[in-house]
């Protein structure tokens, strides 16, 4: 993710962020038939890299400078067909990832727990379904 793992604070938020930021202005990237290919082509390209970062790193379970799980889970939660591109989606659906990313409710925390690379990638994946989901549903109720 071009170093952003290292950066010295909230490294996973801040891949979130650019995660966000790359969604919003590359218009294509808000079309759900877009958006799915890409998550998947990050889902596998991270979970590859992971196994070769822990294998370098002596099979740490998930260092906090691998932040390529956070990309794929983050546009896992911005996938819409109603409020694609639409600015409170983006926000609702980035705020949540971030919360179910740390709040770890099952099975993110099953995925987290557990050892190896697509462990790690399903924890964020895992967030990015709750929060997708959830995101759909605060902006159906609050819209009627």
């Amino acid at each position: 993710m071009g170093g952003l793992g290292f950066f010295p604070v909230a490294p996973g938020t801040v891949a979130s962020v650019v995660a966000v930021q790359v969604y919003a202005l590359i218009g294509p990237l808000q079309q759900a038939a877009v958006l799915v290919p890409a998550t998947v082509v990050a889902f596998v390209l991270g979970g590859l890299s992971v196994g070769v970062v822990l294998r370098r790193d002596g099979g740490a379970k998930d260092p906090s400078h691998v932040v390529c799980d956070e990309v794929a889970g983050q546009w896992l939660a911005l996938v819409s067909f109603s409020y694609a591109g639409r600015w409170e989606f983006i926000v609702a659906a980035f705020v949540l990832f971030r919360l179910f990313d740390v709040w770890k409710p099952p099975p993110v925390s099953f995925f987290d727990r557990r050892p190896g690379p697509w462990n790690v990638m399903m924890d964020d994946v895992a967030a990015g379904i709750y929060a997708n989901l959830a995101s759909h549903l605060c902006l159906l109720l609050i819209r009627g």
